[in-house]
């Protein structure tokens, strides 16, 4: 049996394996299986349970069971001149909308079944969308922001649309949710790349009183708004202002990390993204000022994330162009973090920072099948979740090794 991208069984599909980990808060499980039917997840079990007569079955032999992956920070430019998002790359949305759906695909082909976007040029992210929903391509599932807002001349760039003062910060808002945005990102303080001269991780950009606007739009629809917040002012702007999440959190402090903690704010910060820029950035072109300024924030953000997990911070994966998806959950292990612990952040804490009511994330009755196996046991070496042998995303198979068939 291998199937196409696309296939979806008619009747109910058995997954099985020697071991499964559910994402939630319990031992992985020996010798059990996933039984999905209409894209969700029917019942996880014994395989000697839930196996019976008319049940399709793929048995893996050598392999792991566990929850889709899930990215919470990726534009899905790749490390292309597009990833850089730079209001200089002239190209027309039709190919920028071109180059989401290659990497969008090649994403998913990786074990990744759930990619938030935090921003994207001209609100494309919600344009390929709803070309994969409607059937014109495969991928991963989209959640979108459309465009974030920043200021004028702010760390947005191509990735976003300017407003200045609270009103044109609430009325952006409200046309991203027109559009059919998930949640909405806003841009604290500027970043790495500098998107207009002398711009510096460390400055301070949309205003409480603006992203507080944002906010009260976002939670009146009950919808999130998360923040790329780097520096200190621009981090306490944020948490002033009521944000749900944020973005990197560079010289994120241990009284931040409180407040986070005490009030349900949560973390993506893009660690190996970092890493990326300094050690591959020549190899990636891009401009040594971005390098530079990379290099210097590597410790202080280490710093920043240790503090987050002292103190309890729901964090979860994101890579941001430049980074990688398993060396992140691998990072994650260099803070005291369990492998468990880090597969967790991946799969049900990145569904938790998507929504309070996510129906994916873990292996459990109710939940879509977005299901992945990987070679061996990860928690042994996290390394194996490159290994992918199959990928189901909403009951769809998309990738299935049949080498590693039983």
């Amino acid at each position: 049996m291998e199937p196409g991208p696309g296939d979806r069984p008619s009747g109910p599909l058995l997954v099985s394996a020697p071991r499964l980990i559910t994402a939630n808060d319990e031992p992985p499980l020996a010798d059990a299986a996933v039984r999905i039917r209409d894209g969700r997840i029917e019942a996880v079990g014994p395989r000697t349970e839930l196996a019976g007569d008319g049940v399709e079955e793929i048995h893996l032999p050598d392999a792991t069971l566990m929850p889709g992956m899930i990215d919470c920070h990726e534009h899905v430019a790749g490390r292309s001149r597009f990833s850089t998002g730079t209001d200089a790359l002239d190209e027309p949305d039709t190919m920028w909308a071109v180059v989401f759906a290659h990497y969008a695909r090649e994403t998913l082909l990786k074990g990744v079944t759930t990619l938030r976007i935090p921003g994207a040029r001209h609100a494309v992210d919600l344009m390929v969308r709803r070309a994969l929903d409607e059937g014109y391509g495969v991928g991963p599932r989209l959640v979108c922001a459309g465009e974030a807002i920043g200021m004028t001349g702010g760390h947005q760039g191509a990735f976003g649309g300017a407003a200045d003062g609270p009103w044109a910060c609430a009325q952006m808002a409200r046309r991203q949710f027109e559009l059919g945005a998930d949640f909405i990102k806003v841009m604290a303080s500027g970043g790495i790349s500098a998107a207009s001269p002398g711009e510096m991780p460390t400055h301070a950009q949309l205003t409480v009183e603006e992203m507080a606007a944002v906010v009260d739009v976002a939670h009146s629809r009950d919808k999130r708004v998360t923040a790329h917040a780097d520096g200190e002012r621009g981090i306490s702007n944020a948490l002033e202002a009521g944000l749900d999440c944020l973005e990197h959190g560079i010289y994120l402090t241990e009284d931040h990390a409180r407040f986070m903690a005490e009030h349900g704010v949560m973390l993506v910060p893009t660690l190996d993204c970092m890493l990326g820029i300094v050690h591959r950035g020549h190899e990636f072109g891009l401009e040594p000022s971005w390098i530079d300024v990379a290099d210097q924030v590597l410790d202080v953000h280490r710093r920043s994330f240790q503090a987050a997990v002292d103190a309890g911070v729901l964090f979860a994966t994101g890579t941001d162009s430049y980074g990688d998806m398993v060396n992140e959950v691998k990072y994650f292990t260099t803070f005291r973090v369990e492998p468990y612990r880090a597969i967790q952040a991946a799969t049900r804490d990145a569904a938790a920072v998507i929504s309070a009511h996510a129906d994916f994330g873990t292996l459990a009755a109710g939940m879509s099948a977005d299901v992945i196996a990987v070679a061996e046991d990860p928690l042994e070496d996290l390394e194996r979740l490159r290994d992918v042998r199959l990928v189901i995303g909403r009951g769809t198979t998309h990738v299935l090794d049949t080498a590693a068939l039983g």
